[in-house]
């Protein structure tokens, strides 16, 4: 199955943090990293105005075998493993990995949603989607394109490439 992940940090060298994912993500069983997109930092969503970081994000693609509840589980056991504490909504992380896409299925359970709920407003998430796959169409909203086209890219800079290879 071919899969989108998003991953965010704005904690403890962001940067590490998001290689350190990556590397772990691309150690899962049955499942391979396929491409990287490159890394963006962007402002902070907050809920309250408290001042955070600002935030490094990056997608990846993956092929697994995993079932989409399986991955979710191993990219949350990933997150406490590198020291994610989830005390607030969009409140500072060390690590945020997000199931974007996982094939063209459309989930919708307790706990977990795909494609991810607020994916079509988030350009540090279709920006860096374009990036590896432009031509992709999102289950259930169209292609993603237009929705690139329908945000802003105030606030959002290429700042590096990921370490290593995909």
């Amino acid at each position: 199955m071919r899969c989108y992940i998003g991953l965010g940090s704005n904690l403890n060298n962001p940067l590490q943090q998001l290689n350190n994912a990556k590397e772990k993500i691309a150690e899962l069983p049955d499942t391979i990293l396929q491409q990287c997109s490159s890394i963006y930092q962007s402002k902070a969503l907050t809920l309250d105005n408290e001042p955070q970081n600002d935030y490094l994000n990056a997608v990846i693609e993956i092929e697994t075998t995993l079932t989409a509840e399986l991955l979710l589980d191993s990219l949350q056991q990933l997150e406490s493993e590198q020291g994610r504490i989830r005390e607030k909504r969009w409140g500072a992380r060390t690590i945020d990995l997000d199931i974007l896409l996982y094939g063209n299925q459309q989930i919708r359970t307790e706990r977990l949603v795909v494609p991810h709920n607020e994916i079509e407003n988030r350009n540090f998430v279709l920006l860096p989607l374009f990036q590896i796959s432009p031509e992709l169409e999102i289950p259930g909203k169209g292609f993603f394109k237009k929705m690139l086209d329908n945000v802003s890219h105030q606030a959002l800079e290429k700042v590096s490439e990921f370490n290593g290879k995909a």
